[in-house]
């Protein structure tokens, strides 16, 4: 009976015995966190402009749509600019020869940035009195030169042809125009498109026919020695005289102009 006993308590033990842990038993293993999946940024792109700053913000500039434009025009090239003080001297010249002019607004053209006159004067009288018919836009430079032709040589000259009387007038055919040479589609641009150009056509008296600029047969008339005494003089004041036998473009006047050239060459043909 005890070792029944004794049995049947062993059984009752031995469930408990089971469900108590050993100590020499491993601890069982941390649960490891959810990997946690973290996508960089993407690199900012060198062109990519910051953001634009707010008014009042430094940096703030406003659109073109919030403030007035002020249209200067095309740039005017230099070899039509003078200083100040060369322009008054030169204009105080053209007075004291008796020049008849006024200063008028900067000739600018459109379509072509490289012509124009920076400080143009429109011409309508020469010394002794002389029209110039039509006036004509120039710089000051090239009216000084046209003056100081009739003023020296021109105007002594007519006094050779006394049937004819007073020299009254030039008759001019082209100062300012933006234009090529000979009036060609391409190539360089004329001493015309700077007011540097002027092209006599005729001088007319106060009696008898005009004398007008033309090819001349070598017929020894007076009219033929006054074209080639004033054609020959104008190489004393300007840098450039082509006329009738030149070239077919300048068979019907003389064009004269103020060109600067390297060691003051001058080409008078």
């Amino acid at each position: 009976m005890r070792r029944f006993l004794m049995v049947a308590a062993l059984l009752a033990a031995t469930p408990l015995m089971a469900q108590e842990p050993s100590d020499d038993a491993p601890e069982p293993a941390p649960i490891a966190p959810p990997p946690e999946f973290s996508v960089p940024p993407e690199a900012r792109p060198d062109d990519l402009a910051d953001p634009a700053p707010d008014a009042g913000e430094p940096g703030f500039v406003a659109e073109e749509n919030d403030v007035d434009v002020v249209e200067t025009g095309p740039p005017m090239p230099s070899r039509v600019a003078a200083e100040p003080e060369a322009r008054a001297a030169c204009r105080a010249e053209l007075e004291s020869l008796g020049v008849t002019f006024k200063q008028i607004d900067p000739i600018r053209d459109e379509g072509d940035a490289d012509c124009g006159i920076l400080a143009p004067l429109d011409v309508t009288g020469l010394p002794g009195g002389v029209a110039l018919e039509p006036a004509g836009q120039m710089r000051c430079d090239t009216a000084l030169s046209l003056a100081r032709w009739i003023e020296n040589h021109v105007l002594a000259a007519a006094d050779r042809l006394p049937e004819r009387g007073k020299l009254t007038a030039i008759d001019q055919g082209g100062t300012y125009v933006c234009r090529r040479r000979n009036n060609l589609p391409e190539g360089e641009l004329s001493e015309h498109a700077f007011g540097n150009a002027v092209d006599v056509m005729a001088f007319r008296f106060a009696e008898g026919d005009p004398i007008p600029v033309q090819p001349r047969e070598r017929d020894g008339t007076m009219a033929e020695a006054f074209q080639d005494a004033v054609r020959a003089t104008a190489c004393l004041q300007f840098t450039t005289v082509l006329g009738p036998r030149s070239d077919a473009s300048h068979a019907d006047h003389l064009h004269l102009d103020v060109k600067d050239r390297r060691n003051a060459f001058r080409l008078c043909q």
